[in-house]
This record gives C-alpha cells, sequence and structure tokens, in this order.
C-alpha cells in the first residue's frame, strides 16, 4: 500500500491510496465465491458451469462492485493507520481505478480535529456573582402564587380591564360579514398584552349583553395573510363577565398552596426557592464568563463536519421534542411558515459557538491531563437511567452500550475541565450581581455536564411539593 496525504483548509486531507495487482485479484476472487453460488445456469449442477459463464452471468459491475465492497474498507482502515489519522466523519471516497491485473487506487477526503492555537488561559479570573433575594422579591414571587390560585366570579358589572369574558363574535371589512372568521362562546381574557391592539380598550366599558362594534386594524402577523394590516370591525357580543378574585393573604393562602401552615412559612419557603434558583443563575453567569474568556483565548478553523454534526443533533432535538407533543416535524415547520434549510441556518451560530467551546474544553484537559475513569461512566450512566422511567428492560443494553458511555465520557469530561478552570478563575468571594444572561451554548455545556454527573455538584435540592 502507498500513501500520499494532502491537507486542505477547513481541517481537512486528502487521502491517496494505491492497492497493489495482488490483493486487487484476490478481492475479485473473494467477491466471485461469494457471488457464484447464487447464480443458476442451465444444464449445470450448482457450482459446476464454467467460470467465464459464471461470470457473464454475474456481470463485470455487479462483481466488481462486491470486490470494491470487500477491499475499500480494509484498504481505507488501514491507509488511516499509515497516516496517522483520525477522522471525524464519513469520507468521501472516489475510486480512480479497479481492474484485474492492476493496482486499485483512490482517493478518501476526511475531516479531522483541527489545530488548535490557546493562549494561556490560568491567568483567567472571573468574579463571582452572589445575587441575594430581598423582600420585594418576595412580594411579587407571593402575588404571582395568589394569582395562579385565583378564583373567577361572574359579576353584572360593565367590562373592566383583567376580566374574563365569553363572547360572540364577528368580523366585518368594508360593511360585509366575514365568511369563517364568527365565534360562538368564545373566552378571551381582557388583556392589552394578548389581544389585538385596542380591543382590549374598546372592550372596557362593555356591558353585559350589549353588542359593540370595535374598529381596529389588523397586525401584519394576522393568521389569515390576505387579512394581515386591514382595517375590520370587531362585533362583538358579551355574554358573562367573570372577574378573578385573588385569595387572601393569610395563613389559609400557604394551607391552599401546600407549602407550610403559616403565611411566615410560605414567604420563608418562596425565599429559600429563589435564593436557590438565582444561586445557579449566579454559577452559570460565571461558568459563562470563565468559557468566553477561554474562547477568547483560542484561535481555530472550525470543521464543517463538526458544526453540521452539531446542527444535525439540534434538529433531531427538537423533531423529539416536538413528537412528546404530538406534533410532526413537517406540521411545525408550516406552523411557523418555515422550512428545514431556514431552521439549520437559524441553529448555526448558536452550533459554531458550542463546538468551538467543546474544542476548547477538550485542548485544555489534554494539556492538564484530565481524565474521565470507567467507573465514573458508569456511575453517571446508571444515575441517567435510574431516573429515567421508560427504559424498563433496555436498561441494561443502554448501560453497555458504546455511543451511550462515549457520550457520558464526553460530558463528564467537559465537566471536569469546566470545573478545574472554574476553581482557578475564580478569587475572593464577589459580591457582584451582574445580571447578563449567559449565551445558549455555554448553558449546553454546562447543563450537560451536570446531568452526566448525575447533578452531584447541585448545592441543594430543590424541596418536594
Amino acid at each position: 500500500m502507498k500513501v500520499e496525504t494532502e491537507r486542505k483548509p477547513g481541517s481537512q486531507v486528502i487521502l491517496s491510496v494505491e492497492i497493489d495487482a495482488d490483493q486487487v485479484l484476490r478481492s475479485i476472487e473473494q467477491a466471485y465465491s461469494r457471488l457464484a453460488p447464487r447464480v443458476r445456469i442451465a444444464g449445470f449442477r450448482p457450482g459446476k458451469a464454467p467460470r467465464p459463464m459464471v461470470e457473464r452471468e454475474i456481470g463485470w459491475p455487479t462483481l466488481r462492485q462486491e470486490a470494491l465492497d470487500l477491499i475499500l474498507p480494509t484498504a481505507y482502515n488501514s491507509a488511516l493507520d499509515e497516516a496517522g489519522l483520525d477522522p471525524i466523519d464519513v469520507p468521501r471516497v472516489e475510486v480512480q481505478q479497479f481492474d484485474r491485473g492492476q493496482p486499485m487506487k483512490f482517493t478518501a477526503t476526511v475531516s479531522i480535529k483541527p489545530e488548535i492555537t490557546l493562549k494561556d488561559y490560568k491567568d483567567i479570573r472571573v468574579p463571582r456573582p452572589r445575587t441575594e433575594m430581598g423582600e420585594t422579591d418576595v412580594d411579587e414571587a407571593i402575588e404571582r402564587l395568589r394569582a395562579r390560585f385565583a378564583e373567577l366570579h361572574a359579576v353584572e358589572r360593565p367590562v373592566q380591564a383583567g376580566d374574563f369574558l365569553t363572547v360572540d363574535t364577528h368580523i366585518l371589512k368594508s360593511g360585509a360579514l366575514l365568511i369563517g372568521e364568527s365565534q360562538t362562546d368564545a373566552q378571551l381574557e381582557v388583556d392589552k398584552d394578548r389581544l389585538i391592539n385596542g380591543l382590549a380598550e374598546g372592550l372596557i366599558g362593555q356591558a353585559l349583553n350589549e353588542t359593540r362594534d370595535i374598529r381596529l386594524t389588523l397586525p401584519a402577523d394576522y393568521p389569515k395573510k390576505d387579512l394581515a394590516g386591514s382595517d375590520v370591525v370587531f362585533r362583538i357580543t358579551v355574554k358573562s363577565i367573570k372577574e378573578r378574585r385573588l385569595p387572601g393573604l393569610d395563613d389559609d393562602l400557604a394551607q391552599q398552596v401546600g407549602r407550610g401552615q403559616t403565611l411566615a412559612e410560605l414567604r420563608q419557603e418562596v425565599r429559600d426557592e429563589l435564593q436557590e434558583a438565582a444561586h445557579v443563575a449566579d454559577e452559570q453567569r460565571f461558568e459563562n464568563e470563565v468559557l468566553k474568556a477561554l474562547d477568547e483565548r483560542m484561535e481555530v478553523e472550525v470543521p464543517e463536519a463538526l458544526i453540521e454534526r452539531e446542527v444535525s443533533r439540534r434538529v433531531r432535538e427538537l423533531e423529539l421534542r416536538l413528537q412528546e407533543q404530538g406534533v410532526k416535524m413537517d406540521r411545525y415547520l408550516e406552523y411557523t411558515n418555515t422550512s428545514l434549510d431556514v431552521l439549520k441556518a437559524e441553529q448555526r451560530p448558536q452550533a459554531v459557538q458550542k463546538v468551538r467551546l467543546e474544542l476548547a474544553l477538550e485542548a485544555v484537559a489534554e494539556r492538564e491531563g484530565v481524565t474521565v475513569s470507567d467507573a465514573e461512566v458508569q456511575e453517571a450512566v446508571t444515575n441517567a437511567l435510574a431516573e429515567d422511567d421508560h427504559a424498563g428492560h433496555r436498561h441494561e443494553d443502554l448501560r453497555t452500550a458504546d455511543p451511550v458511555r462515549a457520550y457520558f465520557r464526553q460530558q463528564l469530561l467537559m465537566r471536569k475541565t469546566i470545573d478545574y478552570l472554574s476553581s482557578m478563575a475564580a478569587p475572593e468571594p464577589s459580591d457582584s450581581s451582574d445580571t447578563m444572561e449567559p449565551p445558549q451554548a455555554a448553558k449546553e455545556l454546562a447543563s450537560a455536564g451536570k446531568s452526566a454527573s448525575g447533578g452531584e455538584r447541585r448545592t441543594r435540592q430543590k424541596k418536594e411539593r
């Protein structure tokens, strides 16, 4: 075997491979041995017909393809070993020559992990934000709880903001009633942030059983494209008015929501929960700043293969979430008025950022000797499967499956490396309470690592409700 390599931009390598004629002949003989028993020629018992007749029946294109299928995988893997390459995607193979008495020549274009230039990262210093929740935060959370447990009561007064109405609606354009745009016993909340601009204001003051015409301009994103931006009249008859009555701010509220026996106990539970959420958000912001500083110290040409793989993973993940909700991907694309290509393009920036972060973290792990043991992988897989109530008899298969173990090993490595960088980056505790939202790529890396480690880094678990 002769192997020549040519490096191309984008972390691609072209392997030019030549296999001697003897190996080509052996592969053709093996292919013939596999195909010949399937051939039936009149007048001959199976396997007794002359070879020229059998080969004519098989046909050279079929025999050649079978021989290629036999020799190519071995030749390609041997070429990789000789060149010392570790590809990250499926190769693009082109056969230039394959025939009896001739050496085989083919090229394989592969993507490999890129060369990374990583500056010194041990000088990264990031203050840890520490957000403290105050009484105002607790008050707002309590009010949200009260709103969740509010009750609706029928009233006979005119409509006010925040009321819940049962209405009959018709839409008129240029004085004509629009077919298909009428609703009977429709439910709506008089909330200007939820209704078409101007509709909530037009309803306020309307009496029970009154019919009122409200002139509006439909928004540009109105679902019916032919009506978008049109001047119309909403003819609305109010059939019932209900107001939302909040529960009292007392001990009964705590008992109603199941968070203690007294209002004081409820406030303490809410305060603890808010503080825990703030701590998690602070830690995420801190880790994001560490990863951002690491990214600024790295220069790399991200291979297209890795980007496409991450984009595909994100699309598959979205498709699975949609399936859980009973929605097919093609229907989702129709609802959102988009296409698969547009969806992939939208996912690309975050995919690029995530791949960059993973490459940077892998480089740090290699330099610092960060490793993951088989026992740690086993524990992570076991913990994840213990949380999955739907795996059933598939648990054992998943526990030993190479792709599953490889996934958890990678996520644990990311988590360990983030922890290593964080331990170096944090000086004295800081009172900073920066509220910057971390990019999605950093969130995903951190959350995936925490999930893989069984959540052992969580400071406090939420109380069972």
